[in-house]
């Protein structure tokens, strides 16, 4: 009951498909790897912004996550998650596997685009999956521009709920730079990611994995991260704590959205718990959930140890100077879930890295950028992309 009243209340959001977004450019021309990144970021920063409407970031949210319900609920069940029929309508994806290793494939949808085309990666938020509405879009959108997109569930997301376990974006990065890197050398094109929101902190740890093994040019089709948790720590923290650590909006109405939010976050940890089965102390928060469930899978890296201090966080300055795969990063200053923060952290951990730029609208909440200014957001992304393609 309480859910369909806050669907009354929220925004009903226009399906992004159906908006003009124009084309992409035509490929940057020189063959110098740095050059075309600059004039891919530079693109990226300058493309305008013209948010319409008044809607507050609280309703964008609660507009986003109503249009997600069934996908949502569907993706708490293992045995249905990630199964929705929301690219049914396209007509043109389907289903993948790409193998990562020999205990981990990544399941999700692909279209074909044009010969020699590159690959772009779309991957989804916490607690969402390849199925869920806005990133359907996103995908839709690259597709009809001519790429070939893979939309892919993250461990622990979707297909994967259940048969893996979340490493906070430490492997969730290995795990897109190992998909790339196969794509690459099977289908000899450049490979992208668009990360959104989780997905777009583990779209920057794979650029990092892909520097620091030697092999930038296999993500040479750039990292797009819109509203990127980067710093894992925060993040965590501010999911066990939202009433002290993120805003709780304005009036009747957005409060009531606030505190369905905090909510669904507490379903989501019970739903984790209760998969844990018989447990011998009791998990209130998430810290907590991670510290009995996430880290003793990992007894290797001992950065994710003290409260994810270490390795699994991508506001660091070894981590992002070490970067040299074309990276951008988009955030609002409205944001109520990834707080402005985590991108400042990261354009100051960055320095004067030549590889990345980050930039910071007026407005869009969390995610919905494109939902306030669909041709100025899809600008930047088509500008990017475009731009970094092979000539």
């Amino acid at each position: 009951m309480l859910d369909w009243f806050l669907y009354r209340l929220g925004p009903k959001l226009p399906d992004l498909t159906t908006l003009a977004v124009g084309d992409p450019p035509d490929p940057h021309p020189a063959d110098d790897r740095l050059e075309r990144a600059r004039a891919a970021l530079d693109a990226f920063e300058q493309a305008p912004f013209e948010p319409q409407g008044d809607d507050s970031p609280f309703r964008l949210l609660m507009g986003m996550g109503m249009r997600n319900l069934i996908t949502s609920e569907a993706d708490k069940n293992p045995e249905t998650a990630g199964r929705t029929r929301t690219y049914e309508s396209y007509g043109t994806f389907q289903p993948v596997e790409i193998k990562v290793d020999d205990e981990l494939t990544l399941t999700g949808m692909r279209s074909t685009g044009a010969p020699g085309a590159p690959v772009i990666l779309v991957i989804h938020g916490l607690f969402d999956s390849h199925t869920s509405s806005y990133v359907v879009e996103h995908a839709e959108i690259l597709r009809r521009w001519g790429f070939h997109v893979i939309a892919l569930d993250m461990r622990d997301h979707g297909r994967l709920r259940g048969r893996s376990t979340t490493s906070l974006g430490l492997f969730e990065g290995k795990d897109l730079f190992a998909v790339a890197r196969t794509l690459a050398h099977a289908e000899g094109v450049s490979v992208g990611i668009l990360g959104l929101s989780y997905g777009g902190h583990c779209a920057v740890r794979a650029a990092y994995e892909a520097s620091v093994a030697g092999e930038p040019e296999v993500l040479s089709g750039g990292v797009f991260a819109i509203s990127a948790p980067l710093n894992i720590h925060e993040a965590v923290a501010a999911l066990d704590d939202p009433d002290s650590r993120l805003p709780r909006g304005k009036g009747f109405r957005d409060r009531m959205i606030v505190s369905a939010l905090h909510r669904s976050f507490r379903r989501h940890l019970r739903y984790k718990v209760r998969e844990l089965g018989k447990l011998e102390y009791p998990i209130g928060d998430f810290e907590s959930y991670i510290r009995a469930a996430v880290l003793p899978k990992y007894p290797n890296e001992p950065g994710l140890v003290g409260a994810f201090l270490g390795k699994a966080r991508s506001t660091q300055a070894d981590l992002l100077g070490a970067i040299e795969v074309p990276t951008a990063i988009l955030h609002a200053v409205d944001d109520p879930v990834v707080l402005g923060i985590h991108m400042l952290q990261a354009r100051k951990e960055a320095g004067d890295n030549p590889w990345i730029r980050t930039r910071m609208l007026p407005r869009g909440g969390h995610v919905g950028m494109a939902y306030l200014d669909a041709q100025g957001v899809f600008g930047m992304l088509g500008s990017f992309f475009g731009l970094l393609r092979d000539g």
